[in-house]
């Protein structure tokens, strides 16, 4: 007896653009390091990956709506204070959402696009920078840099904390005695400090490199 089982008949399964952006969820938060494939949330949703433009016009309006529903809640409180103050809130609120949301590292941008949510908060940095006086082509590179810098050191600590890594002896012993010496003291160094201060350390660097341009 056959057991290749028959194909469905009938209508397709029931399905909305709130759901697929459900599943689409789902399968970034199982792997966070991963461009969502509509080919993956196609089998998740049970539909054929053309079905999916049923329910969305094209792939942009799909990752907009995946964007909008992740990027909802990040609504960072800034107080009414100095620049300073603000630009350092902002950062910490990215760190703190991104910590807790890390497949949001794929879904800020995608081929010519940027997610409309994430506009919306390189926005609100831009309005603080505006604040330390900067305009024009500067307050371009400022919140080009800050962002980057940011959202980079932002990913460098969900790696370390996923990779456990540490520098052990055996790894120093692997260089050149000079820098192994030089480097033995960099890591008793940084040892010391939670990720918490390294990152606090970056936004106080930033913090003085704008004041000073």
């Amino acid at each position: 007896m056959s057991t290749t089982p028959r194909p469905r008949r009938g209508r397709p399964p029931k399905t909305s653009l709130e759901d697929l952006v459900d599943k689409a969820i789902e399968l970034m938060a199982a792997e966070p390091d991963r461009p969502l494939s509509l080919n993956a949330l196609a089998r998740a949703a049970g539909i054929t990956p053309m079905a999916i433009y049923r329910y969305a016009a094209d792939r942009d309006e799909l990752l907009q709506a995946v964007a909008e529903r992740l990027l909802g809640d990040l609504n960072p409180k800034i107080p009414d204070a100095d620049w300073e103050t603000q630009l350092s809130a902002w950062a910490f609120a990215m760190r703190d959402y991104f910590l807790k949301n890390p497949a949001l590292f794929t879904i800020l941008g995608w081929q010519q696009h940027v997610a409309r949510p994430w506009l919306s908060q390189l926005a609100g940095l831009a309005r603080i920078l505006q604040r330390a006086g900067l305009k024009g082509r500067a307050l371009a590179d400022a919140v080009q840099w800050v962002s980057s810098t940011i959202i980079s050191a932002v990913y460098m600590e969900i790696a370390a904390r996923r990779s456990g890594s540490r520098v052990s002896a055996s790894d120093l012993r692997s260089l050149p005695e000079e820098d192994a010496a030089l480097m033995a003291e960099v890591v008793q160094h940084l040892k010391q400090k939670s990720a918490r201060a390294v990152f606090t350390d970056c936004v106080e660097r930033i913090l003085i490199i704008i004041k000073g341009s």
